[in-house]
């Protein structure tokens, strides 16, 4: 029987690979801290050198630390540093699901809504999600958001990104804006949309992409 699994999105970025030799410092210096092999395993995922990140996560996943066991989850998975392994990134994704890694059980929420290795299960996917929501995880709580919206449960589907916008989601906010101005799984109301919008454009943190969809909406409101 399947273990229970959990993928973490870790520090995986970009789409092309080039591999190279492993790090001579890795092999000379073998009283590096974990942290210390994590900042290099990163120096070396921002070149896109997957090879030496795969031989830096590997040890240090036999070693048990969580965070290169879902790092090497997604290196399996991806096929980057190693031949693509759905079986083995499954299992490693699945120790760091075991230690309570939150990215690894979205990341297993992720495998069960998607059908990947596994056999399609989106109630095992939302039960998953709703596990790392109630722990104010905001990538959870978009995802159940867009799962319940295409299920037709508009109510959840706004529960949700009320919840995420109320914690600060750029795109939940926005999300909650279109919400009350189409009523999707509330009552419509456009005065409080408008708000929203203006409240998207006078914030500082706010990516200018979000505020441009903001703009947009609030001017056809009018």
């Amino acid at each position: 029987m399947k273990k229970t699994l959990v993928i973490f999105t870790a520090l995986l970025g970009g789409l092309s690979m080039t591999f190279s030799s492993h790090s001579e410092e890795l092999k000379t210096n073998p009283k590096l801290t974990d942290q210390q092999r994590m900042n290099m395993a990163q120096n070396f995922a921002n070149k896109q050198d997957w090879r030496s990140v795969f031989e830096i996560m590997q040890p240090l996943a036999l070693e048990g630390n969580i965070q290169a066991q879902g790092n090497l989850g997604m290196l399996y998975n991806l096929g980057r540093g190693v031949e693509e392994n759905k079986e083995k990134a499954y299992w490693w994704f699945s120790e760091a699901a075991e230690m309570g890694s939150i990215r690894a059980i979205n990341n297993l929420a992720m495998m069960y809504y998607s059908g990947d290795y596994v056999k399609k299960d989106i109630p095992q996917a939302i039960k998953l999600f709703e596990t790392t929501a109630k722990a104010k995880d905001l990538d959870a709580m978009m995802m159940l958001a867009e799962i319940y919206l295409k299920q037709k449960d508009e109510t959840k589907s706004f529960e949700w990104v009320k919840k995420a916008a109320d914690l600060e989601n750029p795109d939940a906010k926005l999300r909650l804006g279109i919400y009350y101005e189409k009523g999707i799984g509330t009552s419509m109301n456009k005065h409080l949309s408008a708000l929203i919008y203006r409240e998207i454009l006078v914030s500082s943190n706010i990516p200018n992409e979000i505020k441009q969809a903001a703009e947009q909406r609030l001017k056809n409101l009018y």
